[in-house]
């Protein structure tokens, strides 16, 4: 084990470079790792630090694993950096949940410290069990290509592009570490959440993956040799897609003769590239939005379409663009003979409203709340027809405010069932000159709510929520 990570450090230069900054939790992945490191900056002289996060939630038990922590670093002679901070606080006042408000504080302290310490990488001690579980977790929720590509090894998340966050184990399994320890005759902490099932990636590991090892005892070795392929296909994916990027982008529009020529695949990751540049993000762009953007591609001109970011895209003779960035071309607004109406047209409503936390008003003249909160266990929900309560974390994509569109549908019982939007006006007997005007809260095709009517029973709030999306039509005013 010792070989296989100096020579994965030796390939990223690390062995005489600024020094590395190691996750240290007490369990016994982050143990075998600053012990494998402390082994190597004895022999080649690197600089190498520890840091521990007291995430103030497990008591006593999180106080034992910061003792054994100080006391681990004491003895094989590394310095620590311990940092406690109110997690529990923290998710609540982001509205995020605490598991990914922990995650988030650990990173940016680990930053911190390499930044402080002038180190050049940043080491955690994710493994091939941990990869495999992340790959399975990204298909039950859905994913891409990208998605199947597992926990890399090396990277660069930070805001200083200088410090890589590196994974020296990840082609170790679990056992292979803990029989590391073993040899050394080492002792770690275990956190006794890990053997609770109420986090999904916990019945993963806890459940699913002993049924999977049933089936084939090499089912990790299997899914880790997987990741490596879907790479592979995407690095060629990556390369098809800055050739067509290069060839369809234009003067601020993505040309659609050039795209509809494309494979599909490739078409979809050209949008999504288009739409994160235009953004200036990476984060909370999804397949399906790349999705709507393809409908938006070959649907009629003069269409919108909302994206996070305050992003609005339109369609052109020629192909997509961010509305109002070319005035003046062949498809604006306006006569082509110049003449201009005597009172400024009214704003029309956008065809889609992406619902972050906040108020909308509705063409009813009434107002839809939107809030994302902390689900207290044992509290009841919400039945009134004019509330609606969702698993927030179980939702795919960002919802949306609009109006019907073919092929909607919601999900009618818990057992999977699901109707189509026109067939439930029908049966509700709507107007039929109502129904392209009742509005709806939806993601992609699928329906969550409409307001003051019914909604999907698939993101219903068990005991398991962590968060709740809450929907509430009130009278304006």
């Amino acid at each position: 084990m010792r070989q296989a990570v100096e020579k994965f450090l030796r390939e990223q230069n690390m062995l005489s470079g600024q020094g590395i900054v190691a996750g240290l939790s007490g369990g016994a992945d982050s143990v075998c790792l600053l012990l494998l490191l402390r082994d190597l900056k004895e022999q080649y002289g690197f600089p190498l630090y520890a840091v521990h996060v007291h995430h103030g939630i497990r008591g006593a038990e999180a106080d034992g694993d910061a003792k054994f922590c100080k006391e681990l670093c004491e003895r094989i002679g590394v310095t620590c950096f311990e940092y406690r901070i109110d997690i529990p606080k923290e998710a609540k006042e982001k509205g995020i949940g605490e598991e990914e408000a922990g995650r988030r504080a650990r990173y940016r302290l680990f930053e911190e410290t390499a930044a402080k310490v002038g180190a050049g990488a940043v080491a955690v001690a994710h493994h091939r069990d941990d990869n495999a579980e992340t790959v399975l977790f990204r298909l039950c929720r859905g994913t891409g290509i990208r998605g199947l590509c597992g926990i890399p090894a090396v990277s660069r998340p930070f805001a200083s592009e200088e410090i890589l966050l590196i994974r020296p184990l990840l082609s170790f399994s679990r056992e292979e570490i803990l029989s590391e320890l073993s040899r050394r005759g080492e002792t770690f902490r275990t956190d006794a959440t890990n053997a609770e099932n109420e986090y999904s990636r916990n019945r993963i590991r806890n459940e699913v993956f002993p049924l999977l090892r049933e089936i084939n005892a090499g089912a990790d070795e299997h899914i880790a040799a997987f990741t490596e392929h879907a790479r592979m296909l995407t690095e060629l994916l990556t390369e098809e897609t800055e050739r067509a990027y290069r060839d369809a982008f234009s003067d601020g529009i993505l040309l659609r003769d050039k795209l509809m020529n494309c494979p599909r695949i490739v078409r979809l990751e050209v949008l999504l590239r288009f739409a994160k540049e235009l953004a200036g993000a990476e984060k909370d762009f999804t397949e399906q939005h790349a999705e709507a953007m393809d409908q938006l591609l070959s649907g009629p001109v003069s269409k919108e379409l909302s994206l996070p970011y305050r992003l609005t895209l339109e369609s052109t003779y020629d192909g997509i663009r961010r509305k109002g960035s070319c005035a003046g071309t062949r498809d604006s607004a306006g006569a082509a003979d110049g003449n201009e109406s005597e009172e400024p047209a009214k704003a029309s409503k956008p065809e889609e409203t992406e619902l972050l936390p906040g108020q909308y008003p509705l063409t009813d003249g009434r107002i839809l709340t939107v809030a994302v909160r902390e689900h207290i266990p044992g509290e009841p929900v919400a039945k009134n027809k004019w509330i609606k309560w969702l698993d927030y974390d179980m939702i795919k994509g960002v919802p949306m405010l609009r109006t019907r569109r073919e092929g909607d549908f919601f999900q009618t019982g818990r057992d999977g069932g699901t109707k189509l939007l026109r067939e439930y006006f029908v049966t509700a007997k709507v107007p039929r000159e109502e129904r392209d005007r009742r509005e709806v809260v939806a993601c992609g095709s699928e329906i969550l709510w409409i307001p003051g009517e019914r909604g999907t029973e698939r993101y219903y709030v068990t005991e398991q929520t962590k968060r709740i999306l809450v929907l509430e039509v009130q009278n304006e005013g």
